[in-house]
């Protein structure tokens, strides 16, 4: 089976389960985060020993669901607390040649990126309802999703038929200026769109902000992804998703999309 029809049948089989989750919203939207966050996790983890380093992953993972837990738990701060001191216990048993400054670094960095950022996507659909209906608040969460599906497409096509200047050749030789104008252009035309005839409270304004976070800085969660997978040598994060790599793969414009999207919606829109 060609890579290009793997690659559609994983997307007709998941994308049917984000969008199922996403409208129902609650405890089932915090499942669906809360697996792809530390799958992600796991992923990173695996690559940073893959380039030398040897994080703590049971304590990163602790941690990771501890944050996650932060809307539904009340004590889930003092379990944070509690993990960060077991951290630094921990590194007390770590010998020079374990290189414990890489250990620390490397486990926190797994907590922060993915699981940290990812999580502010379960906030921004749990904390939409007081202020929209539940129709508008799975749409408004769902429309970051498909931004970014729709940037990816555009600039995978745009930059296979146009593409001539790199924008990263020491990170990502594959990726044109001509391919990311093409998913930015891609964006705004989706976000017109969800305005039109989805989100209609949407002010042009709105769709210009969206089409950049969607569009332009999910770009940047593309590269920076790109740029850990050089450093351990690999070409996909993993080999969970046939056809489009691992998690990390799939959902790295979304994790640094996330909170610059809750930053909009909560300080510039405010609806959080």
């Amino acid at each position: 089976m060609g890579t290009g029809i793997t690659r559609i049948l994983t997307a007709v089989v998941g994308i049917p389960i984000i969008v199922l989750f996403t409208y129902l919203g609650g405890v089932w939207f915090w499942v669906l985060v809360a697996l792809i966050s530390i799958l992600a996790q796991l992923e990173l983890y695996e690559l940073q020993r893959k380039a030398g380093w040897n994080p703590l992953v049971g304590i990163g993972v602790l941690l990771g669901l501890a944050i996650l837990l932060r809307d539904f738990v009340e004590w889930s701060e003092s379990a944070v607390l509690i993990l960060l001191f077991v951290l630094l216990i921990s590194l007390l048993q770590t010998g020079p040649l374990q290189k414990p400054l890489h250990r620390i670094a490397g486990t926190l960095m797994g907590v922060v990126y993915p699981v940290w950022l990812l999580s502010f996507l379960a906030v921004i659909r749990s904390g939409l309802e007081p202020a929209l209906s539940s129709r508008d608040a799975f749409g408004t969460t769902m429309t970051l999703i498909v931004l970014i599906w729709v940037a990816d497409t555009a600039a995978y096509y745009t930059g296979k038929s146009l593409g001539r200047h790199h924008l990263a050749p020491t990170i990502s030789p594959k990726k044109t200026w001509e391919g990311s104008i093409g998913g930015v252009l891609g964006a705004f035309l989706a976000a017109a769109a969800v305005k039109l005839f989805v989100l209609e409270f949407l002010g042009w304004l709105d769709v210009g902000a969206l089409a950049l976070i969607g569009g332009a800085w999910s770009q940047v969660g593309d590269l920076v992804e790109s740029t850990f997978k050089r450093a351990a040598g690999v070409k996909d994060s993993a080999s969970i998703l046939p056809g489009h790599g691992g998690i990390l793969d799939r959902f790295d414009s979304l994790i640094v999309a996330a909170p610059l999207y809750y930053l909009y919606l909560s300080y510039v829109m405010g609806l959080l």
